[in-house]
């Protein structure tokens, strides 16, 4: 059978099998993998909505296995099991467009579809990136069709709504609601919030921070160089004698499009999954460096301080509006702006909180409960 007949009948079975919407399947992006919002609203699910039919979709086997183990409902894909639930989802739930690319995606082509995204910053995203003097990743019908066909797309305040997401995506509604994978910022971590959390990396940061500052440092893909990395933009051996000497641990999560890179000859800089779960250590740093990865929004919510590192890319708002920390063309800049911020005298927390309140209508860890609520609301509505 060709791949166009694999289709066609999964086209048939979706639009065959009854839209239960009360049954929900979570489909995280790169083919099922745990992290994100995805991660965050299908683990509240399991633990406050027992009445609801909760499934996570996954292409991978090792995702599959770790949330079997963990006693977590999860589907295997392309099992028949997974192909029936997902064509009689009423509620499939995103934060990508992967699935869209996907076979699994046309069963999912009846179902709401609810679309957390994987983050709010500057960068022109959607129709924005196509409206831009800029050429974008995607071509014109591309576009069209990723960005399309949602019943909801979550953002995080009035502000995204308006600028951001009601112009980047076609969506019948988009709510300010926040992000899940924030709530971990606001109550002691769950057994479960450490799955897929680089569990080595947060115990040994665990022991670190008994004796040293923690700063996270997340650069994000760059279409030119990959990451911040491959413009050779830092002297590591300078870098880390220079955080031994200041009595700071730098981790590094990269893009999970950039390739890992080993840190293990450094004393005091050390590498976390770039596939991995970053959100449950965050709330152990004391800093925060990126350049303009959304992370950066999100770090907002536990008011400290922010670097800015390395800008190189047209973005959707002011560059010097959006980014409430020091901006630094260099490394000497880096090293001056990491010991202020481990100080906590950066000079910057009116500013950040200004960003934060700008960025979020909620700060207060209850995003999934929210969504959640949402949700049973407009199904029991249809």
């Amino acid at each position: 059978m060709s791949d166009q007949d694999v289709l066609a009948q999964f086209a048939k079975l979706a639009e065959l099998s009854p839209k239960d919407m009360n049954r929900y399947v979570f489909i995280g992006q790169k083919h099922g993998q745990f992290l994100g919002n995805v991660k965050h609203l299908f683990l509240h699910f399991v633990e406050h909505h027992p009445e609801a039919d909760s499934h996570f979709l996954t292409c991978r086997k090792d995702v599959y296995r770790m949330l079997r183990e963990a006693g977590l409902p999860a589907l295997f894909f392309p099992s028949a099991e997974a192909m029936e639930i997902l064509a009689g989802a009423g509620t499939v739930v995103v934060d990508n467009f992967d699935f869209k690319q996907a076979a699994y995606g046309v069963l999912a082509r009846k179902a709401r579809v609810i679309q957390l995204w994987h983050g709010v910053g500057f960068k022109k995203i959607g129709f924005i990136e196509r409206d831009s003097a800029v050429p974008g990743n995607y071509e014109a019908q591309q576009l069209e069709y990723l960005y399309s066909g949602y019943h909801t797309v979550v953002s995080t305040s009035p502000f995204y709504c308006d600028e951001v997401f009601s112009k980047a995506f076609r969506a019948e509604h988009v709510p300010a609601l926040g992000y899940p994978r924030t709530d971990v910022f606001f109550r002691p971590l769950g057994r479960r919030d450490l799955l897929n959390a680089d569990y080595d990396a947060f115990v040994a940061l665990s022991r670190i921070k008994r004796s040293r500052h923690i700063v996270l440092y997340t650069p994000t893909f760059r279409d030119k160089v990959g990451d911040a990395f491959g413009a050779d933009a830092i002297d590591f051996d300078r870098l880390d004698e220079f955080l031994g000497e200041a009595g700071i641990h730098l981790v590094i999560k990269g893009h999970h499009l950039t390739d890992q890179r080993p840190m293990s000859s450094f004393s005091n800089i050390s590498a976390f999954d770039n596939a991995a779960d970053v959100y449950p250590i965050m709330p152990m740093t004391k800093a925060l460096v990126t350049d303009y990865s959304s992370i950066y929004m999100d770090y907002l919510l536990l008011d400290r301080p922010v670097i800015f590192f390395c800008p190189d890319r047209e973005l959707q708002f002011p560059y010097e509006e959006m980014t409430p920390g020091p901006k630094c063309r260099t490394q000497e800049a880096l090293h001056e702006a990491l010991v202020r911020a481990v100080q906590g005298d950066d000079g910057f927390a009116h500013e950040r909180r200004a960003m934060r309140d700008k960025a979020f209508l909620h700060a207060d860890g209850k995003a999934s409960q929210r969504i959640a609520e949402y949700l049973a609301e407009d199904g029991a509505s249809e």
